[in-house]
C-alpha cells in the first residue's frame, strides 16, 4: 500500500497506517509517547508498535501529541515504502528483510533470455492472481513473503509462456 500517493495524502498518516495493518491482517498499530520540554512547550518522543515491528522517532516532535502521532505514522509509512522499493530493486540487506527461501528452479532448467515487456506482463498477471483472486489467503503474509511468492509465480508464468511459444515455434525478440 504505501507509495507516493500515500505519502502525498491528506495528512492522516495514522489512519493510513491503521488501514495498512488491517489490509495485512496485522493488529492495530499502538502509539506510546514520552513528553519532553515544558507543559507550555511540549515535545513528544513517539514509539509505534505495528505487526512485529517497532519504530521510535529519533528526536522529540514539538507541538501537540496528536501531531506527533501523525508525524511518527508518516515516518513508519515512509520506511515501509523504502523497504518495498529496496526489495523490488533487489537491494535488501537487513537481516529481517532477506528472503530466506530460495526460488525453486530445477537444475535442468536452462537460463532464458526474455524481453522485459514479457516479464512486466507476467509480473502484472502474477500480482493480479495473488492479490485479487484470493486476497484473504495473502492478507496475513509479510511483504517479503508476498514478494517471494510473486517472484516465483512470475517466473513460472514466463517459463510456461516461453515453453508454449517454443512448442508453437514462436520466437520473441530480445529487446
Amino acid at each position: 500500500m504505501p507509495d507516493r500517493e500515500v505519502l502525498e495524502s491528506d495528512g492522516n498518516y495514522k489512519g493510513l497506517l491503521i488501514q495498512y495493518c488491517q489490509e495485512r491482517g496485522l493488529s492495530q498499530p499502538r502509539f506510546s509517547e514520552t513528553q519532553h520540554g515544558t507543559p507550555d512547550a511540549p515535545s513528544w518522543k513517539v514509539t509505534v508498535y505495528y505487526g512485529d515491528r517497532v519504530h521510535e522517532t529519533e528526536d522529540p516532535i514539538p507541538g501537540a501529541k496528536k501531531g506527533a502521532h501523525q508525524f511518527a505514522a508518516k515516518q513508519v509509512l515512509e520506511a515501509i515504502n523504502e523497504n518495498r522499493e529496496r526489495l523490488l530493486a533487489g537491494k535488501m540487506d537487513a537481516p529481517d528483510d532477506v528472503i530466506t527461501e530460495d526460488v525453486e528452479i530445477s537444475a535442468s532448467m536452462e537460463p532464458l533470455e526474455v524481453a522485459l515487456p514479457l516479464v512486466t506482463s507476467a509480473l502484472t498477471i502474477a500480482n493480479e492472481r495473488l492479490g485479487t483472486s484470493q486476497p484473504s489467503r495473502y492478507r496475513g503474509v509479510s511483504d517479503t513473503e508476498f514478494s517471494r511468492k510473486l517472484s516465483q509465480l512470475t517466473m513460472q508464468i514466463v517459463r510456461d509462456l516461453m515453453k508454449a511459444a517454443d512448442e508453437a515455434n514462436i520466437k520473441f525478440p530480445h529487446t
